[in-house]
Parts: C-alpha cells; structure tokens; sequence
C-alpha cells in the first residue's frame, strides 16, 4: 500500500456527493428489511421469493437487481439463490443439497435465511459459515440488514484483492471464510483516521470506485505492460529468509553524468514499478522486524509490533521506512530497498533526503535490501550503513533539480 497515494485518494473521494446520491438505494434497502420481516419470510409463497417469474416485487429480483448499488450478486445464474423458476422449462428448478424437490428445498431455504438474519443480529459466525445458503446470497443478506456490521463486499477474489492492496493478507487470513476477510477490511477503515467515521457502505463504494481498483481480469492482464503486471504472493514473517552479503571493497564514488549513445532510461516509468517494490518490500520488512524482535528479545507478538514504527505510513519527511530497535533497545532507522532479483548485487535509487538521514543517524542507520520479492519466500540482507565508510558503494547522479527564472519582456 502506498500511503501518499491513499491519503490522495480519501482527498478526492466525492463522500457528502455520493451520500445524497445513495440515500434513494438507503431508502429501499430499509423498504426491503421492512417487507421482509423473519416473519413474513416463514408466510412467503414461493412466487413471492423465486425469480423467473417477471416479478419485480420478489425476494430474489429485489435482492439481486433493485438493491445492486448496495453490493451486487449479479453475473451468475439463478442457481445462487437455491430455487428459482425456469421460464424456458416452465418449471421450479431447486439445488439438490436442499432437498429432493423443489417444495422441500424452497421450506429449507427459508429456514435459513430466517437463521442468517438470527445469527447475523449476534455475529454468530459459526451458524453464519455453515448455513447453507450461497456465500454470496448471504453476505449480500447480511449487509443488507445490518449495514452497520457486515461490508457489502462478497466476491472472495475481490475480497483478496484488497487485502493485498493494504498488506493484510497474512497467511492465515488468506485461508479463512470470507466473514473473517470483511472484518479486517473494516478494521483497517476503523483504525484510519478519516474512514473511521465513513459508514461502511461509503467504504465499500470507495474500494470499488476509487481506490484500489478492481483486480485485472485474464484477458486484460494479457495486454497490459510489464510494470503493471506485478503481482505479489502472500508472505508471513516464517516465509522469509534474512542472508548475510560482504560489501566488496573500494571507495565510495559518485560519478558525473556522462552522454552516451545509450537512449535514456524511462526514470518516471521506473520510479513507478520500484515504488510498487517498494511499498511491498516494507511490508515484508515489518513481518520480518517483528520475527526478529520476538527472536532477539524473547517477547510476544504484541510486545513487538510496539516497538516498531511504520513511519513511512505516515509521512514520506522521515527519510526512512520504519523504525525499531536493536537488541540493546537503541534506535534502529531503517531505509528498505526491493527487488525482483535473485541475491547478488543490487542497485537503486537514493534520494537526498534518504543519504541526508543515512548521515544523520550513522551507526544506528540500516538499510534493508529484499531480494525476490515476487516469490513466496523473499530473501533480507540487512546492511548496516553504507555510507559511513563508503565500501562497495559506487553513487551515480541520475535526477536533477530544475529551476526555471523568468523575467517580464
């Protein structure tokens, strides 16, 4: 996650707009549950619940396709909803796990919509996972009629998606129902200062519409460009690999620019995939911090993560990623660089700001290389400052400051 880009994207996210434009869909969501009673639904005839019927005044219809802005369920057959009825066939069509006809399958899935809503009212998740319902039918139930607990976002691959986009796709998360993966989605919202006091339909509209954006279907990855291909598995802090490298010796040397017949590499194009390296290389960084922390010092988890400081979360002014400590508590600053390349040599870009703090904080200043970055075991080699002796460094001008001094004629 990049977190200029976010606070960029929270700046010109039109939230008081899209609030009035949602308030007609708020309006029939709450028409919906009203309707919809548990009780009524125990009465309903099945024409009032089926879809295939033309009716626009069904469960189903009023689910799928009024309610579509509030999180949508469309694009896959009626099957989704357990019984429907086939207008070609002329005929009630059911789902074989709930029951040998249509009649028992219809009696069964009303059960337990009305058991959703009961365990959706105490976030029983455990009734919630083994219902039988369709997992997207009832996450769209859910949200519905508790759209201040449940994020009206269902598909698992979008889901996944986010996840990644903010690095919280531990491991362990990664493998767990969908219900879990819309809780951490919304506690990252509660833990951001400005989306804590978004509602969470608000939220859903911003993931979807402004930022991130939707996961690249197979054929249009096939014609995007290589730097926007870049696709990062999931990593826990036990996936990655610290490796001890020697500098090579030599002094540090920074070399004047030189005109050579070379064409001139694309630097915007490139800062924009090394910032994508980057803002993962962080995030692995962090894992592995913790990992070390916990080694090191022999504390919890938790005990961890509050001595370490993803700074650059917060502002880019640092100069460097994120702080922790060494083994004797004092201060350890540390700039991390990421690459896609196999453990070797490395080069990258250093700002002025960056080698300005690399000078500030001396012997307590790290610089953190991860290699193989897009491989589900990334290697660390942890360097202490470079800088200070300036062995194996080679420094190399390739940006430049301009000013341009106008004059009235």
């Amino acid at each position: 996650m990049n977190y200029q880009e976010l606070q960029e994207a929270k700046q010109t996210f039109r939230l008081h707009t899209l609030e009035k434009d949602y308030k007609p869909f708020f309006k029939d969501r709450k028409e919906f549950v009203r309707r919809f009673s548990p009780k009524k639904i125990a009465s309903m005839a099945i024409d009032e619940y089926v879809e295939g019927k033309q009716s626009k005044n069904s469960f189903c219809y009023l689910l799928e396709r009024k309610l579509k802005p509030l999180g949508s369920i469309s694009g896959i057959n009626s099957s989704i909803f357990g019984v429907w009825y086939s207008a070609e066939q002329q005929e009630y069509k059911f789902v074989s796990r709930f029951g040998n006809d249509y009649k028992q399958a219809y009696k069964l899935i009303k059960n337990s919509i009305i058991e959703l809503i009961e365990a959706g009212k105490i976030r029983d998740y455990d009734a919630i996972i083994s219902n039988p319902l369709n997992s997207l039918v009832k996450g769209k139930i859910l949200s519905i009629y508790y759209p201040d607990k449940y994020l009206n976002i269902f598909s698992k691959n979008h889901l996944d998606y986010y996840l990644k986009s903010f690095d919280l796709d531990t491991a362990e998360l990664m493998k767990q129902n969908v219900v879990y993966k819309r809780d951490a989605l919304l506690a990252f919202k509660d833990s951001d200062k400005d989306m804590k006091k978004w509602s969470i339909d608000m939220f859903a509209v911003f993931l979807h519409s402004h930022y991130p954006q939707s996961p690249a279907k197979a054929e249009e990855m096939a014609v995007k460009s290589k730097d926007e291909k870049l696709e990062f598995p999931t990593v826990d802090s036990g996936d990655i690999q610290f490796v001890d490298l020697q500098l090579t010796s030599g002094k540090q040397t920074t070399t004047s620019k030189t005109h050579s017949a070379t064409p001139s590499p694309d630097y915007e194009k490139e800062a924009r995939k090394y910032k994508k390296l980057g803002d993962r290389g962080e995030s692995i960084v962090y894992k592995a911090e913790i990992r070390r922390l916990k080694e090191e010092l022999s504390i919890t988890e938790a005990k961890a993560k509050k001595l370490i400081k993803w700074v650059s979360r917060e502002s880019d002014a640092y100069g460097y990623d994120i702080q922790s400590v060494n083994k004797d508590n004092t201060p350890r600053y540390i700039e991390v660089k990421a690459t896609q390349r196999k453990v070797g040599d490395m080069d990258f870009y250093y700002t002025e700001s960056e080698y300005e703090t690399a000078k500030k904080y001396g012997k307590d200043y790290y610089i953190y290389v991860v290699y193989e970055i897009l491989t589900p075991h990334p290697k660390v080699w942890v360097i202490k400052n470079p800088f200070e002796n300036g062995e194996g460094v080679k420094m190399k001008p390739v940006k430049y400051k301009v000013q341009l001094s106008t004059s009235k004629k």
